[in-house]
């Protein structure tokens, strides 16, 4: 019975008019462009689109044809056919350096990649049709990709590779997430968003650590991004503090290992191991509250 469902619903979707809607000519170009703009200008995507692909059909040599792409792109975007609308701007951006609708489209790329960064999905295979049931963030970065190269000094650019660095950052990509955050604040360094690529940098440190895995190179790492920060922005002291803050929980993550170690040597009635775990507590984390529980247990076994 569900499989019967899953075919009805897929026979309707094929059968709308967005889809599959064919029809031969009967009036000029012009006249359906005119038909076309006029939907347009009233927000029926319908509408438009079953004008505009007329035109690209039967047209395909008009001027109009290029604006037709661009409509088609605008009304499947307002249908949230994100993966259709993206190819018929793509298709409308293609072989010209300087279309009419440049900004926009590239602004509608920029939309559509953040719904795909933020869950949107698209149909399996690149089928033009069918459920939308596919995770679309390499398309997310395909798209910001496009657009910082298209628009490098635009804000938009700025916008799309801090984008990009979140994807990379949210699928555990750290190498590539740092890297694209440090190229914010290196070619934008006046950019709000260097500051906060500072934070965001800072973050990646903190989810790479545990408190079981321990890596003393990303330590150092968020240590100098914090001096990093205090050389570029000298009055930022609320975010300095901040960073600050993000370097402290990862060192109580360092602590806590070592404690658990160093409890763990205790147990066992190994107290010179647990006492050298309980100094380089001390040595190293003075600040973090596991070197209140070390320092306890420190002075407990010297005075036995």
């Amino acid at each position: 019975m569900k499989l019967i469902k899953y075919y009805l619903l897929c026979f309707c979707i094929l059968s709308h008019p967005i889809y599959s809607y064919k029809a031969e000519p009967v009036y000029t170009v012009h006249e359906y462009y005119t038909l076309a703009n006029q939907a347009f200008e009233k927000n029926e995507w319908i509408e438009v689109i079953k004008y505009s692909k007329i035109i690209i059909q039967n047209f395909s040599n008009s001027s109009f044809t290029k604006d037709s792409l661009f409509y088609l792109g605008v009304a499947y975007f307002n249908l949230k056919d994100f993966e259709i609308s993206n190819k018929y701007f793509t298709r409308y951006l293609k072989d010209d350096f300087n279309p009419k609708y440049f900004e926009e489209a590239m602004h509608y790329k920029y939309s559509i990649a953040h719904f795909f960064k933020n869950g949107a999905k698209k149909r399996m295979f690149n089928w033009k049709k069918g459920p939308k049931i596919v995770a679309a963030e390499e398309d997310a970065i395909e798209i910001f990709d496009e657009i910082i190269a298209s628009m490098p000094n635009h804000e938009i650019a700025i916008r799309a590779l801090f984008a990009k660095a979140e994807i990379l950052f949210d699928d555990n990509e750290f190498k590539e997430a740092v890297s694209t955050f440090e190229t914010i604040f290196e070619r934008y360094e006046k950019h709000e968003l260097a500051i906060e690529s500072f934070m965001q940098i800072q973050k990646v440190y903190l989810k790479q650590t545990t408190y079981r895995k321990q890596d003393p190179n990303v330590l150092d790492l968020a240590k100098l991004n914090i001096e990093k920060f205090k050389e570029s922005f000298p009055l930022e002291e609320e975010k300095t503090k901040l960073l600050e803050d993000l370097l402290l929980e990862m060192k109580e993550k360092y602590a806590t290992g070592f404690l658990e170690i160093a409890q763990f040597y205790e147990k066992t009635n190994k107290k010179e191991a647990a006492i050298l775990y309980y100094n380089k507590i001390l040595n190293s984390f003075s600040e973090t509250k596991s070197a209140k529980i070390a320092k306890a247990r420190f002075d407990n076994l010297n005075e036995k």
